[in-house]
């Protein structure tokens, strides 16, 4: 069995698993679980020092908890390796989540945006993300590895990964990590404003004041939160444009000595979880202004996910570029810094250049 079949086994089976590839890597790797019941757990050092890979919501609630996949059969691409285990695993029957369709119309969206930029004009937060999906109708379980390798070889410096849990199943390909960790060494990014990639894009005198000030937003809540924990001893480097598939994003590296988080990785985590790239700030206050404008569920749209000690490495990912996979169709999640200096109608633009990072790929099967 090649390793691509092995994937398609275990999406035929519904199993629980993992496939991923690192940016810059041709490997992919493929956890599965063989215990049908994924692991809820809560972000804690003590589980980031486990092998496995973690899937976290936007929000956690009743119905979207964190989980933990841990990596009972574990096979690389690259490898030559022996399928057996899998093959013997029996089907699992988990229903996949109710879906609730929370599309919107333009119009709508830009009533969103005047009234996120209403409650900023009020002082209420400084910038909010608001996000909406698109629905494209149609199974496509049985394309999910040609779509896997086509979104593989056409976005070299994303996250690509494809899981399954708890009746829900999600693909994407993401630029931005939320935290990097390896050996002594600590990495996290600032990443927002987009463009579409073009020579012109690339230098950063040709952004405007709204995307800088989106960037420096998210920039300045990343230093706040690495101070809160007293850490001040962090290289930083950017802004500067960062080419990521058919887009261009402004990004600010972060650096720093992984002792320095002084055995509370997990608790960086979940401060820095969700950062102003894809909630807003103040956090708490755009978090709310958020749920109470959005026509849907975000679910594992900007949560985040990655995996954990299984390369000696801790690299989670922001979940951008994503969408969920029902039985009859995706479900595509895509959004939108809004600041007071937005337009509603570029804000609109955006989005729809940000979903061609998937639909170019789905249209192609």
């Amino acid at each position: 069995m090649k390793f691509i079949e092995a994937l398609q086994l275990c999406i035929d089976k519904n199993l629980v698993f993992a496939a991923y590839r690192l940016p810059h890597s041709d490997a992919v790797r493929l956890v599965v679980q063989t215990n049908p019941e994924p692991e809820k757990v809560e972000i804690t050092s003590e589980l980031l020092d486990k092998q496995g890979f973690l899937v976290s919501p936007f929000i956690q609630d009743e119905s979207c908890h964190t989980y933990f996949i841990n990596p009972d059969l574990n096979y690389i691409s690259t490898d030559y390796v022996d399928f057996d285990e899998l093959l013997a695993l029996a089907p699992v029957g988990q229903p996949e989540v109710p879906f609730t369709n929370g599309s919107i119309s333009k119009k709508e969206f830009i009533v969103q945006v005047d009234t996120i930029r209403q409650a900023i004009a009020e002082n209420r937060f400084e910038k909010a993300v608001i996000s909406r999906i698109k629905v494209v109708e149609r199974n496509y379980r049985s394309k999910l590895t040609e779509i896997f390798q086509l979104l593989s070889s056409s976005y070299s410096n994303a996250f690509i990964y494809l899981f399954n849990l708890a009746g829900q199943m999600w693909m994407g390909a993401t630029p931005e990590p939320l935290i990097c960790s390896h050996k002594n060494e600590l990495e996290t990014v600032s990443l927002a404003g987009t463009r579409e990639y073009n020579a012109e894009n690339l230098n950063l005198h040709n952004w405007s004041h709204k995307e800088r000030v989106e960037q420096e937003l998210v920039t300045r809540f990343i230093e706040k939160t690495l101070e809160s924990f007293n850490i001040k001893n962090f290289h930083q480097r950017g802004p500067y444009t960062k080419k990521a598939g058919n887009l261009v994003h402004l990004r600010t590296d972060f650096t720093l000595d992984y002792d320095l988080v002084n055995g509370q990785l997990g608790q960086l985590i979940k401060a820095l979880h969700p950062t102003s790239a894809v909630c807003g700030l103040p956090k708490q206050a755009a978090m709310d202004f958020i749920v109470q404008v959005e026509k849907h569920k975000r679910n594992y749209y900007s949560g985040f996910l990655g995996p954990v000690n299984l390369d000696e490495k801790v690299l989670l990912y922001v979940n951008l570029r994503c969408m969920q996979v029902l039985c009859d169709r995706l479900v595509l999640h895509i959004g939108a810094g809004i600041t007071s200096e937005s337009q509603a109608e570029e804000e609109w633009a955006e989005t729809e250049i940000k979903a061609d990072t998937l639909l170019s790929i789905i249209h192609k099967v």
